[in-house]
């Protein structure tokens, strides 16, 4: 594979989901350099496997809808919601424009964090943070939903992807069902849980 750019976020993404190629090259337009490119898969794995093993013990769990661009998902969000209080897991909702280590550790009472926001956040930052901070892929791992994927799906917005992302069934049923409810009112109303922050349905300054 080559790739033309001059950064690796994109084909990092490549990368990690398609491990069976053995040679990727990038090709930097700018300095007109031809290189070729490596990705440490089993570093990530065992970060990634470490925080889910954390989060597996976790009691209280904060939902991060990201408000940055259109990058987080109101209907993820409402659907992890459901799973953890079907699971008996404290709830904590919190909308952030931005996820900085500093800002999760003002909420001492939360456990875990699974963040609907930027897809590579975990995998790319997540062991700056104290707390586990999953993906909704990965949540869906720590509390034996799925099986942990030997290839890493990195199908957030495919329409192939999984129970985890934007365009899954299960994710898209919840909008079309509370529309059929009269719960929505327009085609461009995105539905949204309470958010200030929200634990287990009190409000808290």
């Amino acid at each position: 594979v080559v790739f033309v750019a001059d950064g690796r976020f994109h084909l990092e993404s490549l990368m990690i989901m398609n491990p069976q190629i053995q040679h990727f090259y990038k090709y930097d337009p700018y300095s007109r350099r031809l290189t070729q490119e490596r990705y440490d898969y089993q570093s990530m794995f065992r970060l990634r496997i470490k925080a889910i093993d954390q989060a597996k013990q976790a009691k209280t769990f904060g939902l991060i809808l990201g408000s940055l661009g259109r990058q987080g998902n109101p209907k993820i969000v409402s659907r992890l919601k459901k799973i953890f209080e079907a699971e008996k897991k404290s709830v904590v909702v919190v909308l952030l424009s931005e996820i900085f280590p500093a800002k999760l550790e003002l909420f001492t009472d939360v456990d875990a964090w699974v963040q609907v926001a930027c897809p590579r956040l975990s995998i790319d930052w997540g062991h700056a943070f104290k707390k586990p901070l999953l993906s909704p892929y990965e949540a869906e791992v720590a509390l034996g939903r799925v099986e942990w994927q030997q290839v890493y799906p990195m199908d957030f917005y495919s329409k192939g992807g999984g129970p985890w992302s934007n365009y899954h069934p299960e994710v898209t049923r919840t909008l079309k069902t509370r529309r059929a409810k009269g719960t929505t009112t327009g085609r461009r109303r995105r539905v949204a849980p309470k958010i200030a922050y929200e634990k287990n349905n009190n409000s808290h300054a």
